[in-house]
Order: structure tokens, then C-alpha cells, then sequence
């Protein structure tokens, strides 16, 4: 086995794995603010993608602008589904398994909206930095893998900033750990919640956008991503969003090294095995329970 090999390898790991982590993050960002699993949030990288598609190819938009269009489309289908769901269902006092049957039937609902809406045909949208190629210690990535490892890690930084540093950020995570005490210090709960669905959806339609360069999207990947997210999350602590990043690398790397001693369609099983495995030895997850209260 060649070193350069390997490289390439932990490059394609790295790369889908902060893919991962977007969407665990997004997951776990919701699960902090509502405590509910959204079994959904592949579904926003899909829309993400797909707007961000249209918007450049069918609308005209410059690229600079389908992007934002994208992740706008991703947070408002998030937003309009706390809006129209989630909210009537809490005054309902529904329990936690009726919000994970609601993310499941939307993230149905959602597949065959995109179905109707952009075909059977997957598309792509042009790298970020070029579509040309880098070349590492004899392995070559594309130079949007690069973009997408630098702007991933750079969200990253700003949603820790945003939980620790800002007035908003600071009221979600009051509001999440303590509802009732926060509503007696002026918070308003129910705001915050929504922002929580707002900011899942936004990271999970970067996530689309970021991939698309990449692999080619459509209306299927959705629930792909979803469990690649979700295995994420859980990894890093399903109430942690930034140990979902943890988990994400984990996850990507298990999977490309996997392919250097195993046939390619055994990736995602000798993976999701490892995991298993890793969620048997560490069932708090890799950041054990003080991890699992970050973020």
C-alpha cells in the first residue's frame, strides 16, 4: 500500500467527513434547542442543493448569489416547518417519539417535492476555488475539497462563538437547559426554538451546497445524509453540536481507509460496524458525558 494512497485516502475522509459533521451539527443543534431527533435534516442539504442548482442554472443568478439562495431556502424550510408543525403539535403536548414520526413523514415529503419539482436527474454545481485539482504529498484533491474543509471548519469556529459570545446564542442554550427559568428572565422560548430550526436548516443546506461539487445531487441523498449525520451527532453527543465535528471526522475517516483493505461497496458496512463497536466500548460517545453537554 503506497503512501500516496493512504493521503488520498485521509483527504476523501477529512473532506466527507466535515460533510458529515455539517449535518450532525445541524442535527445536534436542533436536538440541543427542542430535544427533538430530526430524522429530516438530509433532507435540508437536498434542498439546499437543489435551490442553489436552480437558482444558478434556470434563474441566471451569479454563482455568488445562488449560494446564499440555497442556504436561505435550507433555514426558511426549517423555519416554516417549526412554524406550521412543530408549535402546534408542543401545545398539543406531543411526546418525543409523534416529533420523530412528523421529521420522518416530512423528510418523505420533502424526497418527493424534490422529485417533482428537479426530476430523476442529479446535478452539480461548479467548485468553489475552481475546478481544477491540488496536489498533496503525491495525492491530488480537488481544490473545492480544500474550500469545503476551510469553510466547514471556519462555521464551526463561529457557532462556538455564537453559543459563548453572543446575547442570541447565549438565551438558545438557556432556553434549551432550562425553559421555564429562562421565560422568568425575559427569554422569549418559543423564539428561541424557532431560531434553533432556522439555524439546523441553514447548516444543513451548506452541507448540500458544499457537497454538490462533489457528488452530483438529487432527491434521493437525503436520507444518506440523514444517517451519516445522525452517526455523527450520536458519536460526538447528540446534544453537542460541535462534537458532532468529532464524530463527522471519525466517521469519514473509518469510511475511506476502510476501502484501502476492503472492496468499496463493503465502505459503509465495515464503517457503520467500526461505529457500533465504538458506541458499545463508549455508549456517552467519544467525548464521554462532559462532551455530550457541550456546545
Amino acid at each position: 500500500m503506497s503512501m500516496s494512497l493512504t493521503i488520498q485516502a485521509v483527504l476523501s475522509g477529512i473532506t466527507n467527513g466535515f460533510v458529515y459533521a455539517l449535518i450532525g451539527v445541524g442535527m445536534a443543534v436542533i436536538y440541543k434547542g427542542t430535544r427533538i431527533v430530526n430524522a429530516m435534516q438530509g433532507e435540508f442539504a437536498v434542498v439546499g442543493g437543489l435551490v442553489a442548482v436552480f437558482a444558478l442554472q434556470a434563474v441566471g443568478l451569479p454563482y455568488a448569489l445562488a449560494i446564499p439562495a440555497g442556504i436561505a431556502a435550507g433555514a426558511a424550510s426549517g423555519l416554516v416547518i417549526d412554524l406550521l408543525f412543530v408549535r402546534p403539535m408542543t401545545r398539543r403536548g406531543a411526546t418525543e417519539e409523534s416529533y420523530l414520526l412528523l421529521t420522518i413523514g416530512l423528510a418523505f415529503t420533502l424526497s418527493a417535492a424534490a422529485l417533482y419539482v428537479g426530476g430523476r436527474d442529479s446535478h452539480l454545481l461548479p467548485g468553489i476555488g475552481g475546478d481544477g485539482v491540488v496536489e498533496l504529498l503525491g495525492a491530488v484533491t480537488p481544490t473545492h475539497a480544500l474550500s469545503l474543509i476551510g469553510i466547514a471548519a471556519l462555521l464551526v469556529g463561529l457557532l462556538r462563538l455564537f453559543y459563548t459570545r453572543t446575547l442570541t446564542g447565549l438565551a438558545m442554550t438557556a432556553a434549551s437547559l432550562d425553559p421555564d427559568g429562562a421565560t422568568t428572565t425575559g427569554i422569549n422560548v418559543r423564539r428561541m426554538r424557532s431560531l434553533t430550526f432556522l439555524l439546523g436548516g441553514g447548516f444543513g443546506a451548506i452541507a448540500g451546497i458544499l457537497v454538490t461539487p462533489l457528488i452530483a445531487m438529487n432527491y434521493q441523498m437525503g436520507i444518506g445524509l440523514t444517517l451519516k449525520g445522525f452517526a455523527a451527532a450520536i458519536l460526538g453527543g447528540l446534544s453537542n453540536p460541535l462534537g458532532a465535528v468529532v464524530g463527522g471526522l471519525m466517521l469519514g475517516l473509518i469510511e475511506s481507509l476502510a476501502v484501502l483493505g476492503f472492496p468499496s461497496g463493503y465502505r459503509d458496512v465495515i464503517a457503520l460496524s467500526i461505529l457500533i463497536v465504538i458506541m458499545i466500548l463508549l455508549p456517552n460517545g467519544m467525548l464521554g458525558r462532559v462532551g455530550r453537554k457541550g456546545g
